[in-house]
């Protein structure tokens, strides 16, 4: 069976018309309004192991996520399932685990499980912009743990992801 790649491309094609269409013109992104235009339910709840999940029905979803975790880790995880929700149609439900806290689990960690590749890489497109982050020359923040701080509080996401997605996308001005 041929290993199915990524779409990058077409993600971050997906993200712009995103950000156009519900005239989102700077940080943070309004996550919550994207996903409810789109006809998408957010419920929130003491999910216990899972971080989030996504159950379609009909002709919406319902977006589950975890009241206990953080903010900044509920809007990456609403990102996440609506990236599931676009990418993945065929997905009828899908259930995130606690392990995605934890950075990667043994099957990320190999780039072996696609979708869910492209929901993380959706969810990092989507909550810190590439077009936005140009704009405010973040790439100056690649050596600087207080200027990936304010990039993070901007963007209303948590450091981890902020430093993350700056490594992916400036790594190669990185001297290492």
């Amino acid at each position: 069976m041929m290993q199915r790649r990524a779409r990058y491309g077409k993600i971050e094609l997906m993200v712009n018309q995103l950000l156009e269409q519900h005239k989102q013109n700077g940080p943070p992104v309004r996550i919550e309004e994207i996903s409810s235009n789109l006809g998408l339910e957010i419920r929130a709840g003491d999910l216990g192991e899972v971080s989030g999940l996504l159950a379609r029905s009909g002709n919406g979803a319902t977006i589950g996520v975890n009241s206990t975790q953080s903010r900044e880790r509920r809007r990456f995880t609403i990102a996440h399932e609506l990236g599931h929700y676009l990418l993945h149609e065929g997905m009828i439900h899908h259930v995130d685990h606690n392990y995605r806290l934890n950075y990667r689990s043994s099957e990320s960690a190999q780039a072996t499980n696609v979708e869910e590749i492209e929901a993380n890489f959706f969810a990092a497109s989507l909550l810190m912009p590439k077009k936005f982050l140009a704009l405010l020359n973040a790439i100056e923040a690649l050596d600087d743990d207080k200027e990936v701080e304010k990039l993070a509080k901007l963007f209303d996401v948590s450091r981890h992801a902020m430093s993350l997605r700056l490594v992916n996308l400036y790594r190669r001005y990185l001297p290492y």
